[in-house]
């Protein structure tokens, strides 16, 4: 799918599935727009990056309306006519009458049925933003990381979920194309922790229980007797998403979805000393650890977000197989998932228990 603001960036993934020989429809938004049955037209959409701006996804071109009802400035035509012969060459991928509009609401609300209705929608970087802040993707949020400077490096991630057919055929670790953003975090209950993520009880940047001063000064109530409280055990980055503590169970029930609807860690970006391949790389403790490749249950089918661009500039041929391990699979992205009831998906739950 691509947008009619900036059609560059998705030329990359098309060549790339040319030369691989998969065969692929190339529509525009306004094609999702006005098809209310996309899931009987397609199993996959993939949406390489353009903007991160949501208004803009949303809006695309602007069309304005006058008071009078008059559309101000007229249509603006992509297609091959007298007065632009080669604008679009005679086998050309796409053409419209005018370019103007985005996905709309109601695009929206179509693109949102197809990945209930059992479809798989691959949102590429900036893109990520258009479920996770609409709603689609519980458990996942963007962070905010002003410190972090990776303009187009090579950062090292491990492959967390072997068993995620997204995953098959590639080793322990890989190295990614990463620029800048976005930076995810995953929690059950939403959000991502205190700065630079989750940090652990005691350490610089983490949260504090009380939330008094900052993370160097001591956490001691003032004017009363002081109970030093017990000190939580240090948890790893995939423990610590699924943790939710007793107290949080019983009075947030009702925000934490169930386990089936949990997001799937697929990649994960490596620890600090091991993060940086080539490249640019400053405030990499707000980057390290966190995931690269989400797989988000919604419905029937899935959203699988990317924090690399997997398909940048026909250069990132390593990790071309992810974007068409989940489509090829996409009718059993569920597979590896522990099911509920067995031993698996237990320890899951106890994990996100236990103190």
């Amino acid at each position: 799918m691509h947008t009619w603001v900036n059609t560059q960036n998705e030329g990359w993934f098309r060549l790339m599935l040319e030369e691989a020989q998969v065969p692929y429809s190339y529509i525009s938004d306004q094609v999702v727009r006005s098809t209310p049955s996309l899931k009987e037209k397609f199993d996959v959409i993939i949406f390489p990056p353009v903007t991160s701006n949501i208004s803009t996804l949303i809006n695309g071109v602007p069309r304005r309306m006058l008071a009078d009802g008059s559309d101000f400035g007229g249509p603006i035509p992509w297609k091959k006519s007298d007065l632009t012969p080669n604008m679009v060459a005679a086998n050309g991928p796409d053409q419209t009458d005018d370019i103007r509009g985005g996905l709309g609401f109601d695009g929206l609300a179509n693109l949102k049925k197809f990945i209930e209705d059992g479809g798989v929608f691959i949102p590429i970087t900036a893109h990520a933003s258009l479920p996770v802040e609409l709603g689609m993707t519980p458990g996942v949020s963007i962070a905010e990381t002003p410190q972090l400077q990776a303009r187009g490096s090579i950062m090292n991630t491990t492959v967390e979920d072997k068993r995620s057919p997204i995953a098959y055929g590639y080793d322990d670790t890989l190295a990614i194309y990463f620029n800048q953003a976005p930076v995810f975090r995953v929690s059950l209950l939403g959000g991502g922790g205190g700065p630079g993520g989750f940090g652990q009880p005691g350490d610089v940047g983490a949260a504090r229980t009380t939330g008094r001063g900052s993370a160097t000064d001591p956490d001691i109530p003032q004017g009363r007797p002081f109970t030093p409280t017990e000190r939580e055990p240090r948890r790893s980055r995939a423990e610590q998403e699924l943790y939710i503590s007793p107290e949080q169970r019983v009075q947030l029930r009702g925000n934490i979805p169930p386990m089936r609807m949990w997001p799937r860690v697929v990649l994960r970006f490596a620890e600090e000393r091991d993060l940086l391949v080539s490249g640019m790389l400053a405030g990499g403790s707000v980057l390290a650890q966190t995931p690269a490749v989400i797989d988000v249950p919604l419905g029937r089918g899935h959203i699988v977000l990317f924090a690399n661009n997997p398909m940048w500039r026909h250069q990132t041929h390593g990790s071309f197989m992810l974007v068409l391990n989940a489509a090829l699979h996409f009718d059993h992205l569920h597979v590896g998932r522990p099911a509920p009831g067995s031993s698996g998906s237990r320890s899951l739950e106890r994990l996100s228990e236990e103190h």
